[in-house]
């Protein structure tokens, strides 16, 4: 039966900010464009949230609480028989769930007790977030959760190769590598902007690091400050730029007052403030991937990064980037220093990262998102009427 209609379940989605709202965008308007039906079931966050949403995309939205932690965002309530009515009435093909929460839950069971296909996305380590919010002893029952949910749907998808791996070894059945794409069209070197650089307070001659991203324990983003606090009586004319807001945004502001702090930012604005950077700052220890990554990347900047997530699969020390291969904050700052003092260096890892950039694209992404759903809708049919008989964990 070819693939006709997908519902999507996820705590997020645009006009929210973060990787897992950017990469669902992409994979619905790819969707969209390839003649698809979606059905994006979520969390309402505010009264009005739907005002934004384009007209063909269809949206159940459901009651909700704050994250704890993140109390921007709301997690869904269970929804099961809300969920079952809509299906009932409207089936889709596939189920597609990118958070584990309790919707998801109940959006797994729902689609079982219908016999829809239903694979799952792994796109949060929820169980790394828990030992910065002094939750460390519940780390170990957050994994333990997340194994018995994805273990209950057909399929999960990761973005490395090196989390596949980790997962697997973990006892995660049947997981699958469905890589990230860029759009090479918003983020571009060409949309230098030299007035934003000016109004940064720095010329051509002058280098500035950037930080994109949540403001957060859980991003390591103190670590930029260290490094700063390392770097500013050799190099005095680096800038250092935040783009983002989070929990942390305040101290940072207090400890750093000569940080530049912008903002949420997106779009061609979002496009601008990493082309008119030089080097791209990913401190993080905790991302299953880090789409920010990619951007940096497309828009060739020189990036210092942990030897993980995105950094890892897509990058090569000393080639394409400067890796922290043995995870002391340490080295971290040695290669800022090393990029600081070296700008033939920066340049030439910048083009190296852009190339790499070149190659990768959402529209061949949303195929094998595809082909993955249309997996799971086979191997449903083949099983007779359905049902699957998977073990708990």
């Amino acid at each position: 039966m070819p693939l006709k209609r997908v519902a999507i379940v996820t705590e997020t989605y645009s006009p929210e900010i973060n990787g897992v709202a950017n990469t669902l965008g992409y994979l619905v308007q790819g969707l969209l464009d390839n003649g698809l039906s979606v059905q994006i079931v979520r969390p309402r966050q505010t009264s009005d949230d739907t005002r934004q949403h384009p007209e063909r995309e269809e949206h159940l939205t459901t009651l909700g609480l704050p994250i704890p932690g993140y109390a921007e965002l709301k997690f869904g309530l269970p929804a099961k028989r809300r969920l079952l009515k809509s299906w009932k009435t409207r089936r889709p093909d596939a189920v597609y769930i990118a958070t584990e929460g309790p919707l998801g839950w109940s959006a797994m069971r729902a689609a079982q007790a219908l016999g829809i296909a239903v694979i799952s996305g792994f796109h949060t380590n929820f169980h790394a977030y828990s030992r910065y919010y002094n939750l460390g002893w519940l780390e170990p029952v957050i994994f333990a959760y997340l194994r018995h949910f994805h273990n209950h749907t057909q399929a999960t998808l990761v973005p490395t190769e090196n989390q596949q791996n980790d997962l697997l070894a973990q006892r995660y059945r049947n997981v699958h590598v469905m890589r990230r794409g860029i759009n090479k069209l918003l983020f571009h070197p060409e949309k230098r902007c030299d007035t934003l650089r000016q109004s940064l307070g720095v010329n051509e001659h002058k280098p500035i690091c950037l930080y994109v991203g949540r403001i957060a324990s859980e991003k390591n983003v103190t670590l930029i400050g260290t490094a700063y606090e390392s770097v500013k009586a050799k190099f005095p004319e680096v800038r250092f730029v935040f783009v983002g807001d989070g929990p942390q945004l305040g101290r940072l502001k207090t400890l750093y007052p000569d940080f530049i702090f912008a903002g949420m930012k997106k779009g061609e604005e979002l496009a601008k403030y990493y082309t008119s950077a030089d080097i791209f700052l990913f401190p993080s220890l905790t991302d299953t991937f880090g789409n920010v990554v990619l951007e940096a990347m497309a828009s060739k900047l020189a990036i210092v990064a942990f030897d993980q997530a995105a950094a890892r699969e897509l990058l090569t020390h000393q080639q394409s980037a400067m890796l922290v291969k043995d995870g002391k904050d340490t080295t971290f700052i040695t290669h800022l220093e090393t990029l600081l003092a070296r700008a033939e260096d920066r340049r030439r890892l910048a083009g190296n990262a852009h190339a790499i950039s070149e190659k990768l694209s959402w529209p061949s992404i949303v195929q094998e998102f595809t082909k993955h759903l249309e997996r799971a809708i086979s191997q449903l049919e083949e099983s007779g009427n359905g049902e699957q008989n998977i073990k708990s964990v």
